[in-house]
């Protein structure tokens, strides 16, 4: 089997895992999946000598509720995908791509 394959069969058995999950715990996997790709080019913009600046929300201290309502997930999940583009984005032009 090559890489891709085995990548395949993992990314599969980790949705199917991910299926079993209950709702908050699939909300947390979302939530942590975003965060990674945050950390992901934190890590390479840190390597390559790129200053990053962050969008603050005050709606990312909701994460500490438990009962989180659906509008409330939706609205931070949102702020995190902005994170993410954002330092994508300063990453990519700091490369001067």
């Amino acid at each position: 089997m090559n890489n891709i394959e085995e990548l395949n069969t993992t990314f599969n058995n980790y949705i199917n895992e991910v299926k079993k999950l209950d709702t908050t715990s699939k909300r947390n996997e979302l939530i942590n999946s975003v965060k990674e790709i945050i950390t992901l080019f934190q890590n390479l913009a840190s390597k390559d000598n790129i200053e990053i600046h962050y969008l603050k929300s005050k709606e990312i201290l909701e994460l500490s509720k438990q009962t989180m309502s659906e509008d409330d997930f939706i609205e931070l999940t949102l702020i995190y995908v902005e994170v993410a583009k954002n330092i994508i984005g300063e990453y990519l032009e700091g490369k001067g791509l």
